[in-house]
């Protein structure tokens, strides 16, 4: 594919990742099967300019909008993005021939050239955070000045951690064996049952994964885990299980020994944990469909844990996953936390005596965190927190610098960002 052609696939992919809430990575394995004629060298060009537009997103918005351009079209941030960076390539890139974007008309050569002359030190604060503008307040009220590292830090790209398979290895032995597939990584800092590397790959082609002694899992994820404290003998209820990563973590954590239901509202992502079972070595986790909500009967008072892993803004993925800083609004955050609400009030129903909700997300917006937790607690007089402290352990939580909740950044901890409480019913 030639440079103009390349341009044309980003612009023509960006527009479709816009259209709808397909992740992007799905939208560019659909767009790379069904052009194939798309090589090796073809296929990293094109997701490094994708990605570039989502990780220099607020720059090429603002100055857009700035030149009096439409900042919501792919098209016209792609002529940003070499106006800022290439400004020689603009015209020779969108030049019409073969299969190469449109030539510019007359009000795009305006924006180019417009761009081309703006001063970028008078950008807002938000711009220097890449995070969307109707967003932005509501980080700098959480974090203040700390605001513009925090964002920062959710602009880069994520390690590779790695979760040890207890089952199948000890973390010494995973290392080992992931040290002879030719891959490096180190422990990770705080979990006891992390790896953690920087390449980035096909892990089903390792014999560390086909032997299942590893799972691809952030750090963040595994001290959540850490959180259930899934001793043997245990009932836990894993409520919106997804393809049940945390599930089968919880089975190795317990040694097959805890009775664990994967619940989730969709029938097709809790179908793809079986093979993964298989390979892990997992026995003993049954899954489960549910209504969205209200528990089934037969989960009325059964659990002696209740895990939500609540949907949420993802915030805390964002270096995982930057296309979702600008699927966000503060209209879907609100959304999101009217469902957290109802998920923690239904988990209340599916605890026996002396049993405790773990509420997690993936989010550094207290909003969804510790004030879901405030709302319930004041809904629920009968629960009170858990000093997290208490499950894992005054050193560990010393090094996190935590209170009484799980409380974790890209920015302080290297992980995702991530929030996690224990809620127990008062003696």
């Amino acid at each position: 594919m030639t440079p103009a052609a390349r341009t044309a696939a980003t612009i023509d992919i960006l527009t479709e990742i816009g259209r709808g809430d397909a992740p992007a990575d799905a939208v560019l394995a659909d767009w790379f099967r069904g052009h194939r004629f798309a090589g090796s060298g073809d296929r990293r060009a094109i997701r490094e300019s994708v990605y570039a537009d989502f990780r220099a997103g607020a720059l090429r918005r603002w100055v857009v909008q700035a030149a009096n351009g439409d900042p919501d079209s792919p098209r016209m941030r792609a002529i940003a993005g070499l106006a800022l960076e290439t400004p020689g390539e603009v015209e020779s890139l969108f030049d019409g021939t073969g299969y190469g974007p449109a030539p510019l008309n007359a009000d795009e050569q305006v924006v180019a050239e417009t761009i081309r002359t703006l001063d970028l030190a008078a950008a807002p604060d938000h711009v220097d955070g890449n995070c969307p503008a109707d967003l932005y307040g509501l980080f700098h009220d959480q974090w203040g000045e700390a605001a513009a590292d925090e964002l920062a830090a959710l602009n880069q790209t994520a390690p590779v951690d790695l979760r040890v398979n207890a089952l199948r290895a000890t973390r010494d032995e995973a290392q080992a064996r992931l040290a002879a597939d030719g891959y490096d990584a180190d422990p990770t800092p705080y979990g006891p049952a992390g790896l953690r590397g920087t390449a980035r790959g096909n892990f089903q082609q390792l014999g560390a994964y086909c032997e299942g002694m590893i799972e691809p899992q952030d750090e963040s994820s595994q001290l959540v885990t850490m959180l259930v404290d899934a001793t043997p003998g245990l009932r836990v209820i894993d409520y919106c299980a997804g393809a049940g990563g945390k599930a089968l973590a919880l089975a190795a954590v317990s040694g097959n020994q805890a009775d664990i239901i994967a619940c989730d509202v969709s029938h097709s992502r809790l179908s793809h944990m079986a093979p993964r079972a298989a390979r892990l070595g997992v026995a003993g986790v049954r899954s489960l469909a549910v209504p969205a909500d209200q528990a089934p009967d037969e989960l009325k008072n059964w659990a002696d844990r209740v895990l939500i892993d609540a949907p949420c803004s993802g915030t805390g993925t964002w270096r995982r996953s930057p296309d979702m800083r600008w699927r966000t609004s503060p209209e879907t955050i609100a959304a999101y936390t009217r469902e957290q609400d109802k998920l923690l009030d239904t988990a209340t129903t599916m605890l026996r005596a002396g049993g405790r909700i773990i509420y997690a997300v993936c989010s550094v917006l207290e909003s969804e965190g510790g004030a879901r937790v405030d709302a319930f607690l004041a809904r629920h007089p009968d629960f009170q927190r858990l000093p997290v402290e208490d499950v894992l352990g005054a050193e560990m939580i010393a090094r996190l610098g935590c209170n009484e909740d799980l409380v974790l950044t890209p920015k302080r901890h290297n992980t995702d960002g991530m929030y996690a409480a224990v809620l127990t019913r008062r003696p």
